[in-house]
């Protein structure tokens, strides 16, 4: 019998060798041996438990202190910092450890107190002064660090009362772990290196070998017998752990935990008298290192992402993005707007660029006669509440002339190169005008930046760190409207974006940029192709993110966006291009087209992978989810095959299809269900209540119009479908797109009822529920990624498409998403 309560939560307190994967390692195995206990993680990286209790509020994951005041809580697992010499002398373990388990008895009298036993560098080995134990070998130390970490726990014991605090010895269980890799008796493993992703934080394998401790330890059982994979999709090929290694882990988990004895309090006592003496030292700062920006804590009662199986369309790069990625505002900033005389604007970027009047990073090198000044605009239309965009902002330039700052842009200090502005978002932009050009040294190299941040951006970070924290933990980004995709003017590589153009709302963003957030965000990356590519510019993509992308990262190819969808410009040209190279017999000829080429775009890539493409790429082609047939056109292209080339389906390694639902309440039909729910309920703004729950019913299963269209019923019925054509043309099913499709057709845009209520609708619980019951029908037919469009947009008369309505926001559909589907 289990020493866990059922359903009681377990919560985990500590760094980095804890978060954020180890804790749903652990509950997915508990629920796989029949536990059902919640798991959640506060983690501060670098942290000790004082430093822990004190900024319970700013960590990643949850608030553990406020878990704990809840109540509900059945076992408690504290890890202290390291050196752990460090923290016991200056940082009171003991008393730490006491005062979280009082904490957790206070409400939860019942609940288990445990340490965490953990390991230092692999390198150790170096003498550091104070920690005595710095000169050893990592498994010298893993036996010498033991008495400190009993100790710690017997001491913490003796404040507390009660049942004693428990080490779980994940230490000791490294120890016999890397002993029987030595004796070569752990299948797959030739060295303990084999465990770790850099010199002391675990890889997959490592992690699993840990929860698997953890497990035994919190039941009380063996975890033999458990299986091998515990999340629904290997991280990487490396992360892929055989049934044989599983076993080896699990008996080495169970031996370490049912083999360690806590010692006698004599034995404990003649330890404390022959540790050695510390060396004297200056007392340590207490606060960790600043954590990178990704991995930064969520302020208080945003909930971060710890879906497993998340992927994000991020939000197109213009001037009214709520999305703000960059630390450089003027990467957002609307392409230049020439003002002819006594007037706002007439020119733009492109007469500009005719007339010779910009460099090669688009700055203006002279002012045209015909202009009076030449301008920008950036920060548009932001809502009011939206988080961490108010303050005060510095820009910056070189060259010579006359620039000023207007608009919601409220000036503090102007001098040249240099204007302090306030901002505070609301309707209207902050205005850049440059009056005056210095044609031998004209203005250029305009940055924007939070005064505040200034630093970051000059060190030579590109990310906004409050946009990295909400996407930290997402498992895939697909950039298509990041590079600005949908009727793309690109075709040849000379015309790729470029990181030191002025801004990256004209023809996308840089490859370079795209690849560092990837990276960043330890996520694999979807790049598109736009659809008039020559075969230099796809060849150039992919060499691109060959040699950027971190290892273990895969990138995902795809040809253009939705070639089927004629309301974009690529499916006119895919058609003229299909119909003058084999006529128009064939009405489908766009779509066959479309095959033609997009098969032609990933035997590029895969020649520029190489040998790697196997691991390192995905090639993948799409259609238009409910479109039952359309795929055989895109797939088999006839025409193509006929002049040699293989079947498109056989040069593709996935088959992308959309999760959308609720398209039919923007319809007129749809509008007028909605405006008769609030008729029928007395419904409004400020109280939709009824009517929210009716608009739920209609979306599950479409049975208050008597048509299962855009509901989440008839979505499964087209995940089957598409799923078996996946299956037939060996392929894997994967999602490009997904979610509320619950917008206004374009000729109701401005029914501002319909447009009221669908906002509402979308951000509501009833949305929230329906976000978890689709995350779960999306599992039961693919392993791949629940793709979200998209991540960060405020909801206008044209859709609320943004799971974030803002940086700051919190709302039942982004925690649907951001935390899974659980066992699904």
């Amino acid at each position: 019998m289990s020493i866990l309560p059922v359903a009681a939560t377990v919560l985990f307190v500590g760094h980095s060798l804890i978060g954020p994967q180890l804790p749903g390692l652990v509950e997915a195995a508990l629920r796989a041996g029949g536990h059902v206990n919640p798991v959640e993680a506060q983690v501060i990286n670098g942290a000790p438990l004082s430093w822990n209790w004190d900024h319970s509020s700013e960590a990643e994951g949850v608030d553990g202190r406020a878990v704990l005041a809840q109540g509900g809580v059945g076992a408690l697992v504290l890890t202290e910092g390291l050196p752990l010499a460090f923290q016991v002398a200056w940082n009171d373990t003991a008393g730490q450890i006491a005062q979280w388990g009082q904490a957790a008895r206070a409400a939860s009298p019942e609940a288990r107190i445990y340490l965490l036993e953990t390991w230092h560098d692999l390198d150790s080995g170096t003498p550091v002064d104070g920690d005595p134990n710095s000169r050893l070998s990592w498994r010298e130390r893993l036996d010498a660090d033991l008495p400190a970490w009993e100790q710690a726990a017997a001491a913490a014991s003796a404040q507390l009362g009660g049942a004693p605090v428990q080490l779980i010895p994940a230490g000791q269980a490294m120890a016999r772990m890397a002993d029987a890799i030595t004796r070569g008796e752990v299948p797959g493993l030739s060295s303990p290196q084999d465990l770790f992703e850099d010199k002391i934080h675990p890889n997959a394998k490592g992690l699993y070998f840990v929860a698997m401790v953890n497990v035994a330890a919190l039941t009380g059982a063996s975890p033999e017998g458990l299986p091998a994979k515990l999340t629904r999709t290997w991280a990487s090929r490396d992360a892929v752990i055989s049934d044989e290694l599983a076993a080896a882990m699990q008996r080495i988990a169970w031996e370490a935990v049912s083999g360690y004895e806590p010692p006698s309090p004599e034995a404990l006592a003649v330890v404390e008298q022959t540790q050695p003496v510390q060396s004297a030292v200056a007392e340590p700062a207490t606060a960790p290192p600043p954590p990178p920006a990704a991995n930064a804590a969520l302020p208080d009662g945003l909930t971060p992402i710890t879906n497993p199986s998340l992927a994000m369309n991020l939000a197109g790069v213009n001037d009214w993005t709520v999305e703000q990625p960059f630390l450089d505002v003027m990467k957002t900033a609307r392409p230049w707007i020439g003002h002819l005389p006594g007037q706002w604007g007439g020119w733009g970027h492109d007469e500009l660029a005719k007339g010779g009047y910009l460099d090669a990073e688009g700055w203006p090198k002279a002012m045209p006669p015909e202009l009076s000044a030449i301008a920008t605009v950036m920060l548009t239309d932001l809502p009011p509440d939206a988080g961490g965009i108010a303050g005060r902002y510095l820009l910056r330039y070189e060259g010579q002339g006359d620039l000023s700052v207007g608009g919601r842009g409220q000036v503090v200090q102007a001098i040249p190169g240099r204007v302090l502005f306030d901002f505070t978002p609301g309707e209207g932009p902050v205005i850049v005008t440059i009056d005056r050009i210095d044609p031998a040294d004209p203005i250029r190299r305009i940055t924007v930046v939070r005064e505040d941040r200034a630093g970051l951006l000059d060190a030579g970070q590109i990310f906004n760190p409050d946009f990295l924290t909400r996407m930290h933990g997402v498992k895939m980004l697909r950039f298509m409207d990041w590079m600005a995709t949908n009727g793309s003017p690109l075709v040849s590589a000379d015309q790729l974006p470029q990181v030191a153009d002025y801004t990256w709302a004209r023809v996308g963003v840089p490859m370079a940029a795209m690849v560092a957030l990837a990276n960043e965000l330890q996520a694999d990356a979807w790049f598109n192709v736009p659809h008039k590519a020559d075969d230099g510019l796809a060849r150039a993509l992919a060499e691109a993110a060959r040699d950027g992308m971190a290892p273990g990262r895969r990138a995902w190819v795809e040809y253009s966006n939705e070639v089927w969808n004629w309301g974009f410009e690529q499916a006119h040209w895919a058609d003229e291009q299909g119909k003058s190279r084999w006529g128009d017999a064939d009405k489908a000829v766009w779509m066959q087209f479309y095959g033609h080429r997009a098969a032609e775009i990933a035997d590029i890539w895969a020649d520029v992978f190489g040998a790697e493409a196997p691991d390192r790429l995905v090639r993948v082609i799409t259609t238009q989810t409910g479109w039952k047939g359309l795929e055989e056109a895109l797939l088999t292209s006839p025409p193509s095959v006929a002049e040699g080339r293989p079947m498109p389906a056989t040069r593709f390694d996935a088959y992308a299809v959309t999760g959308y639902f609720g398209g039919s309440l923007g319809s007129d039909a749809g509008a007028a269900l909605v405006k008769g729910w609030m008729e029928q309920t007395g419904s409004g703004p400020g109280d939709y209540g009824a009517a929210l729950q009716l608009a739920s019913q209609e979306l599950r299963d479409g049975s208050l119009s008597g048509s299962e269209d855009g509901s989440l019923k008839g979505l499964r019925d087209l995940f089957a479908y598409q799923a078996q054509v996946a299956s037939a043309y060996g392929l894997d099913l994967v999602m490009y797109e997904g979610g509320s499709h619950a917008a206004a057709a374009p000729a109701l845009n401005d029914d501002m009822a319909l447009n009221g209520f669908l906002s509402a609708l979308n951000y509501s619980p009833e949305m929230g529920a329906l976000y978890e019951e689709l995350l779960v029908d999306w599992a039961r037919v693919s392993a791949a990624p629940f793709a979200a469009y998209n991540d960060i947009a405020a909801p206008s008369k044209w859709g609320g498409w943004g799971a974030l309505r803002h940086l700051a926001d919190e709302n039942p559909r982004w925690q649907a998403l951001a935390k899974g589907c659980g066992g699904c």
